[in-house]
């Protein structure tokens, strides 16, 4: 009999607890899985959805809590576009408002003809001129759901908006957005003058080098206000680093107490096989042999568990963010560098919580646990 047999003998012929166990390392797991993935994705999809606009770095007001609260006034674009080493900018009023049927939508206006309108990916229609009354653009995934198309109206902050272009992105965000000019945005927010943030395209034709000190030019000319490159603004962005908190607190418990139910069961288990043991170490058996089985038990334990887990935490992150409340914002972020993290905790949930009781098992002398049968 192979050490895998034994192994596997020994899980199998306590079914019930065996089952428990797992679905203890389920649970972790797949709560490790979805909370990480989902908190990932919210960096993901803002840092995408300002990379597909070409914006290179983004100015806020300094100790705004995120975008949507900051407060600066439009004017900074055209001081910004000045500076060396700066193509183009473009002030960003970014609000959200309620549609007609009670979801809710992000909103991004920029002035017509500003840079990040070319970027925009026109399916259908045609871009905002300044010839348009209350013009909006929306993102294809918008689209879909709301069921318009070119021409239809959309209300936004209750106001009726003609859909001038349908656009694609591989950003998810930006495919549920409403785009619209700044004018309008301002006049029905009561935003007068102002923006919530500047887009800022750097000199394509600057080396990495070269962007660095734009950008450290940029803060010492402008040091009342938050400059950030695009990746950095959106780790940092507060609701990002809030949910990566909140995710890796919630799954240090869950995988904490699943190393307790592995330590619990293989507690129980190798109780029940002291006198097995006895036996195996009285005619030779090795102890680190008869250690080594019981570590193989804990970790095909867990490792069945992981699989299962993993699975299900996939599975509960895409639920999660197909669901009415938040579609369209959150897109997990789950490649296989976080399922790998997920397989080496499993393993390592198994290992630890099968040592203890396989290193107290195999201190004691075969005689005694003999005896005390």
């Amino acid at each position: 009999m192979t050490l895998l047999s034994l192994a596997w003998r020994n899980l199998s012929g306590h079914r019930l607890r065996t089952a428990a166990t797992i679905v203890g390392i389920v649970l972790a797991i797949g709560s490790f899985v979805a909370l990480v993935g989902l908190a990932r994705g919210i960096e993901a999809t803002l840092r995408a959805s300002l990379e597909v606009r070409g914006t290179d770095v983004i100015v806020t007001e300094g100790g705004a809590i995120d975008p949507m609260s900051s407060v600066i006034p439009d004017s900074l674009a055209g001081t910004i576009a000045r500076e060396a080493g700066v193509a183009a900018t473009s002030p960003e009023l970014t609000r959200m408002t309620s549609l007609e049927d009670g979801a809710s939508v992000i909103v991004a206006a920029w002035p017509t003809g500003a840079y990040p309108w070319e970027t925009l990916e026109v399916t259908a229609g045609r871009l905002p001129t300044l010839d348009d009354t209350r013009p909006a653009v929306i993102g294809s995934s918008l689209a879909d759901r709301l069921g318009l198309a070119v021409g239809d109206e959309i209300v936004l902050f209750q106001t009726a908006f003609e859909v001038v272009a349908t656009i694609e992105s591989k950003s998810v965000l930006a495919r549920n957005l409403a785009f619209m000019p700044l004018a309008d945005a301002q006049e029905l927010t009561l935003r007068d003058g102002q923006a919530t943030s500047v887009n800022v395209w750097l000199d394509p034709a600057a080396t990495r080098e070269e962007r660095e000190a734009i950008v450290a030019a940029l803060r010492r000319a402008f040091p009342d206000y938050a400059i950030d490159e695009t990746e950095k603004f959106a780790a940092d962005y507060t609701y990002a680093r809030f949910a990566d908190v909140l995710s890796w607190s919630i799954s240090t418990v869950a995988l904490v107490s699943a190393i307790f139910a592995v330590l619990n069961t293989m507690s129980m288990s190798v109780n029940e096989k002291r006198g097995e043991i006895a036996i195996m170490s009285a005619i030779g058996w090795p102890r680190r042999q008869i250690v080594l089985t019981i570590l193989l038990e804990g970790a095909i334990l867990s490792l069945l568990a992981g699989v299962l887990g993993i699975a299900a935490g996939v599975a509960a992150a895409y639920a999660v963010s197909l669901s009415p409340s938040v579609a369209g914002f959150i897109a997990p972020e789950i490649d296989l560098l976080l399922l790998a993290e997920a397989l080496a905790i499993t393993v390592g949930i198994g290992l630890v919580g099968s040592l203890i009781p396989a290193s107290r098992t195999v201190s004691m002398a075969p005689a005694a646990v003999l005896r005390g049968r």
